[in-house]
């Protein structure tokens, strides 16, 4: 009886955590069933270089401010003027697909052509300047005779794009004809953007294996039996390869041959990638424990914290001496990298910041730099909730900073 009410437990945890892509995987998805993919991204005008926080949530790419939460301007390339609409009123980086879902982060291509792969596997080209698509086709190129859905963010080569299909397969499209290269064949999905190393990809599917490929070629250059579902990047390090599955375990791999070297038992599952600073490797799972591992000589437990109600999804933020994870429970925790325990602001208050609603995506850490007006580093998290999708804290004292809404301005 015991035995079957952790089985429960678990399935409906990941129920929870997949529902919008399980339920979506047979048709089209319905607007609100994923989350705010989010990444750092870099535009130069003339002399000046801006950082932005690009999203893609739902039918919209945007570029945030990282100074203030608000969309970024777009420029003239011609005098690097703000540009403004026919009302005067100013323009900012906001691409609408006019129907399309966005699960994934855009592909910069070049100066003039951002890449926007659409759930519904279709290759949008955007122009990043004018924020228009390419040739006015906002339709997109469709990928054809493929499985599935597009929920992981491609992987681009000098030559190749690298998609993977909710149902099964990655894929290998020429990267200005779009012609399919290859097609590598998976038992199940692959939910985890590959890890391109030199001429290798390597990717794992919930079909329980890791695979490394020839990215030339798509040739199998070994797969491993990894005991369970995987639905994260392996992280690489000193060569080997590291990364958690639903056997409860985090697996240290020869990224050359695919012996496993060492392993560390968890107490649930493992959804995201594990982060490695100094010979420590961080990792959580999904009833809200983290773990620190020494790697430096096999995988020794350092501490493990239970910290949240629920799961953690995103891979540890670890900078300085402190540790942040983000939970299904709708809380940011900042933890003492030396043994887990949570930390205090001056005033002696745990450093833990409730928010609206499920944090799934990467937690982002921006630092003051000459292409980012901020004076102090700041993290910024995302939401499932649409008037709260990005929220931005102080890394010292987790003070808030700015938030922002779907229908940003």
């Amino acid at each position: 009886m015991h035995m079957m009410k952790f089985s429960t437990r678990r399935l409906l945890v990941v129920v929870v955590v997949l529902a919008g892509l399980l339920v979506a995987a047979c048709g089209p998805a319905p607007l609100g069933t994923s989350w705010p993919a989010v990444t750092l991204i870099q535009d130069q005008c003339g002399e000046t270089t801006r950082t932005g926080i690009l999203v893609a949530y739902l039918d919209r790419v945007v570029v945030v401010n990282p100074a203030n939460g608000r969309g970024m301007p777009l420029l003239n390339p011609t005098n690097c003027e703000t540009r403004q609409d026919n009302n005067g009123n100013l323009r900012v980086w906001d691409f609408r697909s006019g129907g399309k879902q966005f699960f994934t982060l855009p592909l910069e291509i070049s100066d003039e052509k951002m890449l926007v792969v659409s759930y519904d596997q279709h290759l949008i080209q955007v122009n990043p300047t004018l924020v228009q698509p390419v040739d006015g086709n906002a339709a997109g190129v469709p990928i054809t005779t493929s499985t599935g859905h597009v929920v992981t963010d491609p992987v681009l080569s000098d030559d190749t794009i690298y998609v993977s299909m909710s149902a099964k397969d990655v894929i290998a499209l020429d990267r200005e004809t779009f012609d399919r290269r290859w097609t590598f064949t998976t038992e199940h999905g692959v939910w985890a953007k590959p890890l391109l190393v030199e001429n290798t990809l390597y990717f794992a599917s919930l079909d329980h294996n890791l695979y490394a490929v020839n990215a030339e070629t798509g040739a199998e250059i070994w797969r491993l039996d990894l005991g369970g579902a995987a639905t994260a990047t392996p992280t690489l390090h000193d060569g080997k390869l590291y990364i958690g599955s639903f056997a409860r375990k985090v697996y240290e791999i020869s990224a050359e041959d695919g012996t496993i070297l060492n392993s560390f038992d968890t107490l649930d599952w493992v959804w995201g990638a594990p982060t490695i600073v100094d010979e420590v490797l961080y990792t959580a799972d999904l009833v809200g424990n983290v773990y620190a591992i020494d790697i430096s000589n096999g995988m020794r437990e350092i501490w493990t914290q239970k910290v949240a109600t629920a799961a953690i999804r995103p891979s540890p933020l670890v900078v300085g001496g402190v540790v942040i994870v983000a939970s299904r429970d709708q809380k940011v925790y900042w933890l003492n990298a030396r043994d887990g325990s949570i930390r205090q602001d001056d005033e002696g208050n745990p450093m833990v910041r409730e928010l609206q609603a499920s944090i799934f995506s990467d937690i982002l850490l921006i630092e003051p730099s000459e292409s980012v007006d901020i004076d102090e580093p700041i993290i910024v998290v995302s939401t499932t909730a649409n008037n709260q999708i990005l929220v931005a804290y102080a890394l010292d004292n987790a003070a808030s900073k700015w938030e922002v809404a779907y229908a940003f301005q």
